[in-house]
Formats: C-alpha cells, sequence, structure tokens
C-alpha cells in the first residue's frame, strides 16, 4: 500500500509542476535569491530558474557549470541572500562566484574571480527570441549582451498565460564572454561580472540595464549588503531570547536566519509569498503559516504586506482563490476555493491583529474578511464544509480526491474558529446589525454542536464524513485535477465533468474511461488532530488534545516515524513542526526528540520541503510553508525549554 501512496505522490509532484520543471530541479538544496521582482533559484552555483519581474512570470533560463569534475562549496552570507561559491579542482582553488541582487531594481550580479578558465552552459526556453545587443553597451565596458524577449501567451503556471512580451538582458564585463554560438558562458583567468536584467517590458528593461551598468558593482553590492542588514535587524533578538542551555542552540539560531531569507527573498514586491519553484504564484493556504513565523520572527510589516496583497486583489477582483498571481491578474482556481482558505486568511487577519493591535487596518479590509464568511456559509451542508483541493494532504494522496466534498474536519474547524474570532470582533465594533449578527451566531453556534457527532468516532478525530454528501446533488463541473490521475491523452488539470459514479473526469477521461464508484470511508490523517492546538481551537479542552496526540505518540514510539497516515509512509513537511507544537503545548517527554529530529532533516540550506517519504525528501524544495510552521514550532519549544522541566499530563 505504501508504494501506491508514494507512487500517486511522485505523479502529483510531477504533473503540478510540469510548467516549471526541468530536469535540474529534482535535487536538494535548492535556494532563492531574490529582491521581490526578479528571482532566481539556485543549487551551488548553478542557476536552475531565473524569472521576473513580476514574480508571476515563467523561467527563461538555466546557467549550469559544465566541468563536471569541478567541487563547489556554497556559502550564504549571515542575514543577507549574498552567496558565495568557492570553485576547486582536485583540491586546489580555482576560483569564486559572488551573487546577489540589486535591492530595488530587478538585476541580479555575478562576479567572478578565476586563476583557471571555467564555462558554464546556458540554456534557454525555445520559445523565447534571442537579440545581440552591443550596440549602445561598448561605452559601459561591456563585451557582450543578448536580449532574451519572451512572447506574450508564455505559461507562467499550467497553461495561465502572460499578457505581455517580457524581457531580459544578459551582459558581461572583464573577464566574462557570453558565446551565443556554443550558448556557453566563458569566465577567463582574472574578476569579471555578468548582469541578468529583467524589465518587465523593453523600456524597463533598458531603463534598468542603463541603471545597472553606470554604478560600480561593488556599490550595487554594498547597498544589497545595507538593505538586507535593515532587514535583519529587525528581527527578533533570538541570540538574548533562547536560553542558554538549549540544545542545537546554535542550529536553531542558524535556521531562523535561514528561513526569515527563505521567505523574504521569495515574497513579492506586492507582498505575496512564492510557494518554491515550481509554484510561481500566492498561494493562500501556504501563506498562513508564513504569516506567522514573520510574526513570531518580529516582521509585522511583512505579515501585513501579505494581507495587503489579498485585499489589492479582492478590491479589483472581488474574489480570492486558492492561489494569486504576483503582479498579473491570474487565479489558480482549485476544487471548492471558498472553503478552507477562507477561514486561514481570516484568521490570518486576526493573528495580525494579536500583534499588531492594528484595528483600523481590519476595519479596512473588513469587505473581504465578510466576503470570506458568507462564502463559508454557504457551502455548509450539514453542518460541514467540503475539502480544498489543494491541500496538502490531498495533493499528496493522503487523501483520496474522490472524498473532497465530503465533510471536511479542518475546513470546518477553521470555519469555527476564525468565524468566532469575527463575531465577536464584528460584534464589539458593532459592524452588523443586530439581527445579522444573531443569524451568524446561530449558524455558528449549530456548527460548533455537532461538530463532534460529526467527525470524532471513538475518541478519534477523521479528517472527513462522507455523510455530507448523501442525499447531495454534486456539482456537474468543477475546476480541478482529473480523478483519473494522469497518463496519455489526459488533461489532468482544468474543468473535469461528474459521471454517473459521481468521479470528476477531464473532458478526454470522461469520454473514453470509466471510473467506479467508491464505497464511502473514513480517513485518519495524523495532521488533521494536530490542527485544533496548532489554530488555538477552543473546540476541545486539554484531556482531548492529549489523548489524539498520544496515539500519534503511541505510533511513532511504535514505528519511530509518524506519517501523515499511519498506513503510509508519506509525511507532508509540516507536520514535523504540527507534531512538536503540540508536544510543547502539553509539556510532552518526547518534544525534545521530535524537535531534534525535526532539525535533523533540514538540508543544506536549512530549509524544509513539501514531503517526506521515508523520511527523505520529495516534492518542492526550499518551501516558505512548511520552513515557516516547522521554525515557529521550534522557537515556541526552545522559548518553553527549561533544563528542569516536568511533564504535566492534560496541562498547557
Amino acid at each position: 500500500m505504501k508504494n501506491i501512496f508514494l507512487g500517486i505522490l511522485l505523479i502529483m509532484v510531477f504533473v503540478e509542476a510540469k510548467a516549471q520543471q526541468s530536469v535540474h530541479l529534482d535535487v536538494d538544496n535548492i535556494y532563492c535569491i531574490g529582491n521581490g521582482k526578479l528571482a532566481a533559484y539556485f543549487t551551488k552555483a548553478d542557476i536552475i530558474q531565473l524569472f521576473g519581474a513580476p514574480y508571476s512570470s515563467p523561467s527563461v533560463l538555466e546557467m549550469i557549470l559544465n566541468d563536471t569534475t569541478l567541487s563547489v562549496r556554497s556559502q550564504r552570507e549571515p542575514g543577507a541572500a549574498i552567496w558565495t561559491h568557492t570553485i576547486e579542482k582536485g583540491g586546489d582553488k580555482v576560483g569564486t562566484i559572488t551573487d546577489f541582487v540589486d535591492p530595488e531594481k530587478p538585476v541580479l550580479i555575478r562576479e567572478f574571480d578565476f586563476s583557471k578558465s571555467i564555462s558554464f552552459s546556458l540554456s534557454v526556453s525555445s520559445d523565447v527570441t534571442l537579440i545581440s545587443n552591443e550596440k549602445g553597451t561598448k561605452k559601459h565596458g561591456i563585451n557582450n549582451a543578448i536580449l532574451i524577449e519572451s512572447p506574450r501567451g508564455k505559461a507562467i503556471y499550467n497553461d495561465y498565460p502572460m499578457p505581455f512580451r517580457q524581457y531580459f538582458q544578459i551582459a558581461s564585463k572583464g573577464t566574462v564572454f557570453i558565446s551565443k554560438q556554443s550558448n556557453e558562458i566563458v569566465c577567463e583567468p582574472g574578476k569579471g561580472t555578468l548582469y541578468f536584467i529583467g524589465g518587465p517590458e523593453y523600456p524597463d528593461c533598458m531603463i534598468n540595464s542603463q541603471a545597472a551598468f553606470t554604478v560600480s558593482t561593488d556599490e550595487i553590492l554594498a547597498e544589497s549588503r545595507t538593505s538586507w542588514k535593515q532587514f535583519t535587524d529587525r528581527r527578533l533578538d533570538f541570540k538574548k531570547l533562547l536560553p542558554v542551555h538549549l540544545p542545537q542552540r546554535e542550529k536553531l539560531l542558524q535556521t531562523i536566519d535561514d528561513v526569515a531569507i527563505n521567505i523574504k527573498t521569495q515574497q513579492a514586491s506586492e507582498g505575496g509569498v512564492l510557494a518554491g519553484h515550481n509554484y510561481h504564484l500566492g498561494y493562500v493556504r501556504d501563506q498562513y503559516g508564513v504569516s506567522r513565523c514573520l510574526l513570531k520572527l518580529g516582521y509585522i510589516s511583512e505579515a501585513k504586506q501579505i494581507l495587503n496583497f489579498y485585499w489589492e486583489v479582492w478590491q479589483k477582483q472581488g474574489v480570492i482563490k486558492n492561489a494569486q498571481g504576483l503582479g498579473i491578474d491570474v487565479f489558480h482556481v482549485h476544487e471548492n476555493d471558498e472553503v478552507e482558505i477562507t477561514g486561514y486568511f481570516i484568521l490570518q487577519a486576526f493573528n495580525y491583529l494579536d500583534h499588531s493591535k492594528d484595528d483600523a487596518y481590519l476595519k479596512e479590509i473588513f469587505p473581504m474578511l465578510e466576503w470570506a464568511w458568507n462564502c463559508q456559509v454557504k457551502n455548509l451542508v450539514k453542518n460541514m464544509l467540503p475539502f480544498n483541493g489543494d491541500e496538502t494532504y490531498v495533493a499528496g494522496a493522503v487523501l483520496p480526491r474522490y472524498a473532497l466534498n465530503d465533510g471536511s474536519a479542518e475546513a470546518t474547524l477553521l470555519f469555527i474558529t476564525s468565524g468566532n474570532r469575527l463575531i465577536q470582533w464584528v460584534e464589539k465594533n458593532g459592524l452588523w446589525e443586530k439581527e445579522k449578527l444573531k443569524e451568524n451566531k446561530l449558524i455558528l453556534e449549530s456548527t460548533e454542536d455537532k461538530f463532534r457527532p460529526n467527525f470524532i468516532v471513538d475518541g478519534v478525530l477523521y479528517a472527513n464524513n462522507p455523510e455530507r454528501i448523501e442525499g447531495l446533488e454534486l456539482p456537474q463541473f468543477r475546476h480541478g485535477v482529473c480523478e483519473s490521475m494522469g497518463g496519455e491523452l489526459c488533461r489532468f488539470f482544468g474543468w473535469t465533468q461528474k459521471n454517473e459514479n459521481n468521479r470528476y473526469l477531464c473532458s478526454f477521461c470522461f469520454a473514453n474511461k470509466t471510473l467506479e464508484a467508491v464505497k464511502a470511508s473514513r480517513f485518519n490523517i495524523q495532521s488533521v488532530s494536530l490542527v485544533p492546538l496548532y489554530i488555538q481551537a477552543d473546540l476541545f479542552d486539554a484531556n482531548e488534545i492529549f489523548a489524539m496526540v498520544d496515539k500519534i505518540v503511541t505510533l511513532y514510539n511504535t514505528a519511530g516515524k509518524f506519517p501523515s497516515r499511519p498506513d503510509g509512509n508519506v509525511t507532508v513537511g509540516y507536520d514535523y513542526g504540527l507534531f512538536l507544537y503540540n508536544l510543547t503545548a502539553l509539556n510532552h517527554p518526547l518534544s525534545e526528540e521530535i524537535y531534534t529530529k525535526m532539525l535533523s532533516v533540514l538540508d543544506q540550506t536549512g530549509a524544509w520541503v513539501e514531503y517526506y517519504a521515508d523520511e527523505k525528501p520529495k516534492g518542492t524544495r526550499y518551501r516558505p510553508w512548511e520552513s515557516a510552521i516547522n521554525l515557529e514550532a521550534a522557537i515556541e519549544f526552545a522559548l518553553n525549554y527549561k533544563l528542569d522541566k516536568t511533564p504535566v499530563k492534560n496541562q498547557f
């Protein structure tokens, strides 16, 4: 059975990522350098993606070191997204590369200092146009300049098109040369510079190029360091806050810096945060965990920027979907986008309020919060909400997609928890008439009263309840994933149609395949039992929380691991953090072991990833969402750590 789950997971990861995927992305230790306008994903000294402005853009190139006998040691400057790569051959140093971005303009700079020649292959997308652009650049000491024209309509993700032509310029100086004929970048002995300059459109690209060429790269590097220092100085001082006897204290301090840079490099100037190298969009659920981590680190303004990103989109479009474009108008629409994510960003707004006391801002965005509440209310059936189709354990096939319209414990609990915060605040501020307030209070109370009988059976909190769809006429069409799950000619993602067995298939599979009806089943997913405490739901008392968590502890003590489903081998990456968060709150003696285990699966960039299969990384690396949740849990553990701490059962 576990191999089936892993196989489905790998199909999901590949197909969902195919618009951005390349052969070079299936590697560990991917990291990002970005300034909110232009971003590049690297692995060691290789560029595996470059895109922007804006952040919701397709990648246009790769730059891969040719000589596989060269060894690379990559080091990030503390508190900054400035990387230095030391290149060696046979133990002897060949040279160094320093990578950094301009703090304001969409410009990535690579500085080379080599004693021997090396070269990189330069691969660009087949649908772009390359234009030699030396004219007008010689006066700036440029050796070669190539303009990349990316066509209108090029896919950002899936088949979502860029609405305009996009321009980039690559330019070399000093001992670095671009060979258009051999598709190589050659670095001769000495010092040289390579510029990657974005637009997005032609005039922008040319103006940005002129500005970059007329300032020394030393000055740009100094400005970049200053900008990063200002960001890092705004962080809470964890060197003072963490207990001196904390286990792995230095590793946690390093991870705090790593994750802060991880998030900041992937936060677009519009405020939304990328979900990693495969997903050049702003995803609501992902950004909830990111926002919480930002608040934990002291970055209140960055957390507000995420909310403001939603607010700008909502004012323009009147809706928020599973993911929104960063800098362009595009939605990634999944199944049931009116639930779960809507609960998350109501809760996110109140998390922000708790830290900022910015009541005026919540009043400003209240129309959006009210819309999010109403979206959920109209989807209630038997006091239950369905699943959003891009929930991580759905995308990872931990929960089968055919269960999406079942009652969702997590979505319903988010509705209850965020609804309690919203309605209390609405009442305090007199924002609804008495009758409207009374009506919505009754809806909330009814949903809360029915939660236990709907989702708890013999003390187990189940992820789903199939009774929600009994007698319910499901919609004929929905936008999301084909339940046939790929194969030749399958459209996989897009509009799907319900067959006679209530299974949703793309246009091709609906016409050519048969999917049988499935037997209604309940699913026990570990992370669902860990969510109540994480979102501070007051529906459960300490005894109930302890009992739910203790079942996961028992499985862990028996098997030495905690897959997201007890009968599987896949752990969604944030389950480490959710588990630790619960154990810490319960003063459980296992908390230190899970803290240590969670730190042990960090990659060399200090990031957690999308999934782990048998504790090996799978899916998208350098993930803000998993890294944010896990880091928040680690900090919470650390701030509560005492050498004489005695576990107290059932006490928070």
